[in-house]
């Protein structure tokens, strides 16, 4: 078997708990959320993979992206890139009773950026997501429980998760058992 340099996408499970959905008590699975990249992480990222891009140019064009990417947002222009795909912005907000009573400062609450990732060119090359899964190694993490506990001030419930590495658990262990023996 040939070794891979891949890291894996950590897979954990969650068990819908929500009696009202058709999928309660079925267990599903999210991404890990790993801490993500800042600006200088990505570029110092991108000058690792051997070319001729050193770290300050990486960087210095990815300041330039994301201000050029947010002027265009901001004056309504979609942008594409081709190979990864194509920003436009969006709006979100509340409806007024007439054209007269609508104002964009008041109904519009905020300016989203949509993304449509690009799906023309070479199988390959496509971000479509069953070609991103297709590349993506998958590794399963741990079961994640979430349990509610009532805030004696307020009455409140909040809720906290209780992580359990999978490893621990057998595969053949009941589903009503939720904590694996060590």
């Amino acid at each position: 078997m040939a070794v891979s340099n891949k890291v894996s996408m950590l897979i954990d499970l969650y068990k819908n708990m929500n009696t009202e959905s058709k999928g309660y008590g079925m267990y599903y699975g999210r991404i890990f959320k790993r801490k993500g990249l800042n600006l200088k992480g990505f570029a110092k990222h991108i000058s690792e993979h051997g070319s001729l891009v050193t770290y300050d140019v990486a960087f210095l064009v990815l300041q330039n992206i994301i201000s050029c990417m947010k002027e265009m947002m901001v004056q309504g222009i979609p942008v594409k890139l081709d190979g990864l795909g194509t920003f436009s912005p969006g709006v979100t907000g509340t409806g007024a009773a007439s054209i007269a009573a609508y104002e964009p400062s008041v109904n519009i609450k905020g300016v989203t950026i949509n993304f449509i990732p690009e799906a023309a060119g070479y199988d390959e090359d496509k971000l479509t997501k069953k070609q991103l899964k297709s590349e993506t190694t998958f590794e399963m993490n741990d079961y994640v429980e979430v349990k509610y506990v009532t805030d004696p001030e307020t009455q409140k419930q909040k809720s906290y998760q209780v992580r359990h590495p999978l490893k621990n658990y057998d595969i053949y262990q009941q589903d009503n058992n939720p904590n694996p023996e060590p």
